[in-house]
């Protein structure tokens, strides 16, 4: 019988394997175009400065092991983008390229997760079942943001190790049902495990995923018709000791994480209200995609300030407390507790980045992973019909390609926009009219075009958007007009004196606010894109705001250093001291503070100073605390 039944589905099989290839290359196709879409948002700080590495590649592994843009450093996802530029010189195509690449194999791996939970259980072609519920996941519009959002390429392998993780857990649970246990597949687990976390730290969540997976799905089956019980007592007992420690780091850690969301426009209440109504908004997103609001900004979204403050807010939580209890309720019964896991692997998904942590609202990438679970829960409703309904099996497979093919020309349509930076700007400011990034955006396009009025005016509504959402956060006057000063730039008609004079007019006590628009105009001087500019005129005005007394309370430490690297464009050696010293003050041990210092001592003759600042690096340099690329600016001035 067996033997039998396999000869069944071998041709289902071989067919399942010629459409997963078509799907893939229709997945490859739909995508394609969009590797010619722009950088954006986070890809700018943090690969932006791997370009150095096209002239410089012994500072790989400086970039590798030196990111801060997590806790535990995302090595993994930094190497892939090292070696991306090592390889392809820098390429924004190529980078993109290998996301899509990593879509595809992503889903190739979700084909075989949700195959071998077809496996545990009595149903007829578990593979081809598993195709088109992965298929659903792979065309879904909500992955477009994160698969051509290149920075992205971080949750994109933290899910895809994790999937290897759980991958590797069915395998090891399947050989031993069969009486023949292998553990080098339970190895496996924690170490596809720690490459997830190693990619981003979301990737620690295939220790919950994992025992959901036992508990909901495999329910300790042992073999033989019965329960391991020592199986469930490990499950359990860890749930039940994870549940308790998490409760007990946030009564513990409640007020740090209070205090934390005082640099946000929201407490973390108002936080956790409003995530309510996100997580449903992602669930609808997901299966009836409203295109026009799907995107990178969604910094308009209302914040909930109470339970009947958007009335929304009061219903969002009632419905998820009933899936809860639903959950709850499912243990009962074998085939209602695999449908709850479908539930708890989206809402443990999002257990890091959608609770308490003072993250941004709402990102569309945050589902990459979690969405999973919103394919398991119709794959094992649709198990339950089956097993009710045997002939129901082919007709809802058959409906389930249908939604396949639409959810397809969405994604389509959702590429060609992502392909062009004007597009995108144009979709996100239609879409999110009151969007302050999306405003933002949209006058950088038009300044490209060299429409400066029209560029101008939505700058100053990005900067009130930003003023009326507290998801946007509120923007500091003198970075909005900073940013027009950039804008006017990029539009060939710079501002006059009497219009960046207004620079410092509000909040004189902290001119500016964040360093990424300072940046902007820096890159704009380093590679002299506006010669029409009065550039000293508007050095001279900063230094007005800066240096007319040593106040170190004026900016920050990395604002002065941005101030410094003005100064430096414009060739102006004495303002880049004097702001290198309060950056000094600010932050004493900083190397890159110190080199920079060393070049303006120089520049400046100050002879006694540079000495100091060499022994100083020297000593630092001999005690292993400098990078290569700081040790080759070091050797410069060593020459000398």
């Amino acid at each position: 019988m067996p033997e039998f039944k396999r000869a069944r589905e071998t041709p289902a099989v071989i067919l399942s394997v010629a459409a997963a290839l078509l799907l893939g290359a229709l997945a490859a196709w739909i995508y394609a175009p969009g590797i010619h879409g722009p950088y954006l948002l986070d890809d700018f700080s943090s690969l932006g400065h791997l370009d150095n590495l096209v002239d410089t590649p012994t500072w790989s592994l400086d970039y590798v092991f030196g990111d801060t843009s997590g806790m535990l450093g995302r090595t993994v996802s930094m190497a892939t983008f090292v070696l991306d530029t090592l390889v392809s010189g820098g390429a924004a195509e190529a980078a993109k390229q290998v996301n899509i690449y990593l879509h595809l194999l992503t889903g190739l791996l979700l084909w075989g997760f949700l195959a071998l939970l077809l496996s545990f259980v009595p149903v007829r072609f578990p593979v081809t079942a598993a195709l088109a519920f992965t298929a659903v996941w792979l065309l879904a519009p909500l992955q477009v943001s994160t698969v051509l959002y290149l920075v992205q390429r971080m949750a994109m392998l933290a899910a895809l190790f994790c999937l290897a993780s759980l991958v590797s857990y069915l395998l090891w649970r399947r050989s031993q049902l069969h009486g023949r246990p292998q553990v080098l597949y339970l190895l496996f687990v924690p170490v596809f495990g720690a490459l997830a976390a190693l990619s981003k730290e979301n990737g620690l969540l295939f220790i919950p995923l994992v025992l959901l997976l036992e508990a909901f799905w495999l329910q300790f089956a042992d073999g033989r018709g019965g329960i391991d019980r020592r199986l469930r007592t490990i499950t359990l007992g860890l749930i039940g000791l994870g549940c308790v420690a998490i409760s007990v780091l946030l009564l513990w850690q409640w007020q740090w994480l209070q205090a934390a969301h005082g640099l946000r426009e929201f407490s973390l209440e108002e936080r956790l209200l409003t995530q309510l109504r996100i997580l449903w908004d992602y669930v609808g997103q997901f299966y009836l995609p409203d295109i026009a609001r799907l995107g990178l900004f969604h910094d308009d979204y209302p914040v909930s300030t109470s339970l009947a403050e958007p009335g929304t807010t009061g219903p969002a939580l009632l419905a998820w407390a009933l899936v809860l209890v639903a959950c709850l309720a499912a243990w009962l019964h074998p085939w209602a507790r695999r449908i709850a896991f479908g539930a708890l692997f989206f809402m443990a998904g999002h257990s890091l980045e959608s609770t308490v942590w003072p993250l941004e609202l709402y990102f569309e990438h945050r589902n990459y992973l979690p969405s999973v679970g919103l394919v398991i829960l119709p794959m094992a409703i649709y198990l339950a019909a089956v097993e009710k309904w045997p002939e129901t099996g082919r007709p809802l497979l058959a409906w389930v390609w249908v939604f396949v093919f639409w959810l397809a020309l969405q994604t389509s349509s959702q590429v060609q926009i992502w392909s062009s930076a004007p597009l995108l700007a144009m979709q996100q400011v239609n879409g999110h009219p009151e969007s302050s990034r999306a405003n933002k955006e949209y006058a950088s396009q038009l300044a490209t075009a060299g429409a400066r009025e029209a560029a101008l005016k939505y700058s100053r509504l990005g900067y009130e958007s930003a003023l009326k959402h507290p998801a946007a956060a509120d923007e500091h006057f003198g970075d909005y007009k900073l940013r027009d000063v950039a804008i006017a730039c990029i539009a060939r008609q710079p501002l006059r004196p009497d219009e960046y004079q207004q620079l410092g007019s509000v909040n004189p006590s902290r001119p500016l606010g964040q360093v990424s628009t300072l940046s902007v105009v820096i890159k704009l001087r380093q590679g002299d894109a506006c010669p029409a500019f009065d550039w000293d005129g508007f050095l001279d005005h900063l230094a007005g705001l800066y240096l007319h007394e040593y106040d170190t309370s004026l900016a920050s430490a990395q604002m002065f250093s941005a101030l410094a690297m003005l100064a430096n464009a414009q060739q102006r050696w004495q303002d880049a001291y004097q702001y290198t010293a309060r950056f000094l003050d600010l932050a004493p041990d900083n190397i890159r503070g110190m080199l920079m210092q060393l070049h303006f001592t120089t520049a400046l003759n100050r002879r006694d100073e540079a000495d100091a600042l060499i022994a100083r690096l020297q000593k630092l340099q001999d005690a292993g605390k400098l990078k290569r690329s700081e040790q080759d600016t070091l050797a410069l001035y060593l020459e000398n």
